[in-house]
């Protein structure tokens, strides 16, 4: 049986604000009441708060609020993430902190340790990982269909300019996932447009190329679409692309369930007195509780954090090691 629902305070009213998390909370009224809203902009949060029925509140006012129990970050760019975080989670909150978690991994560290000497939950909105081409390409890797993986490849384009940090990091997340906890310990990166001396300020597409200890490669990539349009996302030959030891798998850009097998294509190799044909899919119910879900069963009921902030920093620390790569023109060697 359910316990009570959460109370959710958010900070941060903008586009992310509104169109994403508050449609997902609401999308899940049995288990979260929003209550208050607060923005740097005041007007921000009044606007939201008339649409929602909220109580617009500054934001000291709402972490000190003793009837929110989780409060949601969803400030932009996320030079604000640590400190609101610190404070929500000193304030006795369980956090969620939306992606990037911050500009930096020893900041993500310090969140962490907030959170940790605190007893609450920090989980980082990866809402990628419940793409379904993601989904699909995970259930791959772990139903064994492809044998052994070898070659790992995570490409997305789109029409971009600026820092590719803010989406790029949907990719480094998901890559850290398909390594299914296997470290890496080799990095190699290119930036379009480097900046040596503030690295993770560089800027355009990227490429990277990952190696864990036992030799599988992870390559991730964000690149220009042939035709510039970013209404194109994934115009490539695959978005993702798993090659094993017993097969391989393409996967093109998918995101509803229906899409998950019939824009998989694969090519299996010729068994003795057999034929070429499709891997042997292993039939899966793709429906996974979503983010807000797995987190209501982690508050309340002591469940998996769906991303944790550990995860959010390795993906954090994976970006810096991108851009300095990519800034000094080498490989390098990574804990990672």
């Amino acid at each position: 049986m359910r316990n009570s629902r959460l109370t959710v305070g958010l900070i941060g009213c903008g586009n992310a604000g509104r169109t994403i998390h508050m449609r997902l909370l609401r999308k899940h009224e049995d288990l979260y009441e929003v209550v208050a809203c607060a923005d740097a902009v005041p007007e921000s949060a009044a606007r939201l708060a008339t649409d929602f029925g909220l109580r617009a509140l500054e934001v000291e006012a709402l972490l000190e609020d003793p009837g929110i129990e989780l409060v949601v970050v969803v400030t932009r760019p996320p030079v604000t993430h640590r400190d609101l975080a610190v404070a929500a989670l000193g304030a006795g909150k369980h956090v969620v902190v939306e992606k990037p978690m911050a500009t930096s991994a020893a900041e993500c560290g310090e969140m962490v340790a907030a959170a940790e000497a605190a007893g609450r939950i920090l989980a980082v909105h990866h809402n990628r990982r419940w793409d379904v081409d993601f989904l699909t390409a995970r259930h791959l890797l772990e139903s064994g269909a492809i044998g052994e993986p070898r070659l790992i490849r995570n490409e997305y384009t789109a029409g971009f300019e600026g820092s590719p940090y803010d989406w790029g990091i949907h990719l480094v997340d998901q890559t850290m996932a398909l390594s299914r906890g296997r470290p890496f310990v080799e990095l190699t990166a290119t930036l379009a447009k480097m900046e040596p001396d503030d690295p993770t300020a560089s800027q355009g597409f990227f490429t990277c190329r990952l190696r864990t200890a036992d030799g599988v490669l992870h390559d991730l990539s964000m690149l220009p679409s042939a035709e510039g349009s970013p209404f194109l996302p994934g115009r490539m030959t695959y978005r993702f692309a798993l090659i094993g030891t017993e097969g391989a798998a393409y996967l093109d850009w998918s995101q509803r369930p229906e899409d998950a097998y019939t824009k998989t294509w694969s090519l299996k190799a010729r068994q003795a007195g057999g034929r070429i044909g499709d891997l042997p899919f292993i039939a899966t119910d793709l429906a996974i509780p979503d983010f807000y879900q797995s987190l209501y069963a982690a508050i309340r009921e002591g469940g998996p954090v769906p991303v944790t902030g550990q995860e959010g920093q390795r993906a954090v620390r994976a970006w810096e090691l991108i851009c300095e790569s990519a800034c000094e023109g080498r490989t390098l060697r990574v804990d990672l």
